[in-house]
Parts: structure tokens; sequence; C-alpha cells
């Protein structure tokens, strides 16, 4: 019998936006800011112009391929079952962890900040990042369902208090800390692209619902350009808000706790508190909804042949695919710094999202119009990636370094599953 269909167009925009915000703006705005200064609203509406491009390059292959594969089984159409498909299929994996370690850091500063801890401070952070990481891959693996259950609570509450505090503090803001004169220069303010990307790279997921839509050409178009321009508007008017109240020096000091300083100014300790529950509440969600995407993730692969096939095993049964990548998180999260890991986690996916990108160029045959915007989110992606190399080789070689590692290691992973394995990453039999 076939899947009764149960995903409508407002399903998909609540899915897409929980998704997206969540404990990942609490960081990436402070650390965006940490080099934009003040122009950091714009670095947001212009990865919003290129998360929309790029969701067009989904919403057309969504269309012709609706499946629950997303990203992987787009990049095996456009490339082949060959190494370089299985490459890029493990990378898009690496992103999702790097997501986590960056999540669980913020975590850390969080909840040492609410705990009031002060001594040795950045081990404290690590120690309750890696904690909850723990935590929560034990729930995941006894098979709890209690955090999944309060999930969509918490995803509105935090989208309500955010909502709320962008308007209210917009009450308080100076007009002149947006002058242009205030901006820093070109060159961090272009660096800071690829992390404000990276605040909206949870759209992704919207396609992969395409296969439970009642008619994907009607519907999946409007849930995807709608839920990313929700956050845009969201984004966007977060970072002019909090620009328009903190000083410069606290603007681009201040990194993940610039909401909370933020909030610490214009409305008090009691303020402060709130969001640094909600910052505290949001990651805990988020790490559990990525540790979870990420079990499917190694389920998805070794079903396609992708990955050895005991990771395919019933999902609350195995524990393969969740324990090491529990462990891989763990050493980011341990041995790089939050600004280390959200830089390494934006190059990664918009690295991804080009090549689908790419390979919607290859498969989707149409019109004037989609070939012109395939191409147009081809040149934006592209263009995002060669900033963020050009910068990182200048502000922090060493994160270049482990990014190039990265790939070395997917390619390495790839060839050696399929030499000793003699498993390809195969594309899904039920779509056309």
């Amino acid at each position: 019998m076939a899947e009764k269909k149960t995903i409508t167009v407002k399903n998909a925009i609540g899915l897409g936006v929980g998704s997206m915000v969540g404990a990942g703006i609490f960081a990436l705005l402070g650390e965006s800011a940490a080099m934009a200064g003040s122009a950091v609203w714009l670095m947001f509406l212009a990865a919003g112009v290129i998360a929309l491009l790029t969701g067009y390059s989904f919403v057309q292959l969504g269309i012709r391929y609706p499946t629950r594969g997303g990203i992987v089984e787009y990049l095996v159409r456009a490339y082949g079952s060959g190494t370089f498909s299985g490459s890029c299929s493990i990378l898009f994996y690496i992103a999702q962890l790097i997501g986590v370690a960056m999540i669980s850091l913020a975590f850390g500063k969080y909840a040492a900040q609410l705990i009031g801890l002060t001594d040795n401070l950045a081990v404290w952070e690590r120690v309750l990042a890696s904690g909850l990481v723990v935590a929560l891959a034990a729930l995941n693996l006894a098979g709890s369902k209690l955090i999944g259950k309060i999930q969509k609570i918490i995803v509105i509450s935090n989208l309500t208090i955010l909502g709320s505090f962008a308007v209210v503090l917009s009450s308080h803001a100076d007009v002149s800390h947006l002058a242009v004169n205030t901006w820093p220069d070109a060159s961090p303010i272009l660096g800071s692209l690829a992390l404000t990307f990276f605040a909206f790279t949870g759209f992704a997921v919207i396609s992969n619902a395409a296969d439970r839509m009642k008619d994907p050409k009607r519907d999946l178009p409007r849930a995807m350009f709608a839920t990313i321009g929700i956050v845009i508007v969201l984004y966007v008017a977060l970072a002019l808000s909090v620009i328009g109240t903190v000083d410069a020096q606290t603007l681009t000091s201040s990194g993940p706790m610039l909401l909370i300083e933020a909030a610490n100014t214009a409305f008090g300790p009691l303020a402060l508190k709130v969001l640094l529950i909600s910052a505290v509440i949001s990651t805990i969600t988020c790490i559990n909804g990525g540790l979870f995407g990420i079990t499917n993730i190694t389920f998805t692969l070794a079903e396609k042949g992708q990955l050895p096939s005991r990771f395919q095993e019933d999902l609350r049964a195995s524990t393969h695919g969740l324990s090491i990548s529990v462990v891989i998180a763990l050493v980011m999260l341990n041995f790089l710094s939050l600004t280390t890991v959200a830089s390494l986690g934006s190059a990664t996916s918009l690295l991804v999202y080009s090549l689908v990108n790419l390979g919607a160029l290859k498969l989707v045959k149409g019109t004037l119009l989609n070939r012109t915007l395939i191409s147009l989110s081809v040149v934006a992606c592209l263009f995002a990636i060669t900033i963020w190399v050009i910068y990182t080789s200048r502000s922090s070689p060493s994160s270049l370094g482990i990014f190039a590692f990265f790939l070395v290691s997917a390619f390495v992973a790839e060839t050696l599953l399929q030499r000793y394995k003699g498993r390809h990453i195969k594309p899904d039999a039920d779509v056309a």
C-alpha cells in the first residue's frame, strides 16, 4: 500500500523553520558580528538571498526526485555511483557532525554562564558540552522519545522569544549604530558570509518531504520560499536590533554571548536569564535533533551501499552510526574552538550545497528561467566559498588546513570502502 500523503505546506514550513531557527543563531550571530561588525545584518540578508537561490535548486530536484534521500540522492543522481558522489556524501555527514560540535560548544558557554561558573571556564564549557552529547546519545540509544515529544513546543517557544525579543529590542535601538561609516573594511564583512549562510542550512530538509506532499510541484516551492523568507526577516530583524542596542566593543567581542549581552544591556539581569534559559533549552533540543538526523544519515548511506551493512539496522537497535558519530563530535568539540568549528561547518556546508547546485544544473532541464536561476545559485555559492578560502587563508590558515584534511578524509574513506567492502552508493530504485 502506498504511503499516505501527510505533509501539507503548513507542516513543511513548520519543519523547515524548526530546522533552521534554533540554537545556531545564538552562536552564529555573535561569531559573524565579530567579523562584520555593524554590517552583519547585510551579510544575513546576502546569505538569505543565496539560500533562496539554492532553495530553488532543491525545489527543482525535489520535484524531479521526490525521495527522503535528499542531498545524498541528488549527489548520486548528478555524479553517478562512483568515488566522487560517495566522497561528497561523506562530506555531508561530516558537515552535520560539525554542526553538532558547534551547538554543543555553545551549550557549554550558556550552561556555564547560567550556573555561574567562573574558574577554569574553558575546561568547564567543554566538560558540560561533552556530558550533554554523551547523555543525549545514551537517551537515543535507549530509544527514549522524551525530548522528541517536547521538541515542537520548544521550537515554537524559541521562535516566539526571538521574534518578540527582536521587536521589543528595536525600541531601544540607536540608529546611529547602523551608519555605514561604522562598518569595518570590506574583507572581514565578506569573510563573514559563509558563517551567516550556515545559519540558513536547515532548509534542505523541506525537499526531503517531497514524496509525502500531495502535489510537490505546487507545494514544495511554496513551502521552501515561505520558510526561507520567514527566516530572513527574523535574522535580519535580530541583527539590526542587536546592532542598535549594544556598543561597538560588545558587538565585536561577545561571540556566542552577543544576544545574551544585548538582553542584559536593554532589559537587565532578568532578560539575560530568560535568554540564557532559552539558549540552553534550544541547544539541548537542537543537539538531540542533530544526533537523530546523523543516525538517519548513516542509515541512509548504509542502505544505499555507502557504509558497511551493520549500520543498516533498525535505528532503535543500531549503535554503530550514533556511537561513531558521537566519538568524532567529541573530538571536534574538545580540540577545536567554537570559532574554528563554526568556520569549518560553514565552508563544508557551502561546498556540499555548491555541488548540489551544480548537480541541479546538470539534471534539471526546463525553461530559460530555470537554468538562469540555478546558474545564479551555482555562482552565489561558489563566490561565498571562494571568499571564505581567501579570507581564512589570511586570518586562520590552520582552519583551512583542517578543511583540507576533511576533504582528503572523505575521499580516502570512500576509496577504502569501495576497495575493501565492494559497496557503492546507489540511487533510489523507487524514483524515476
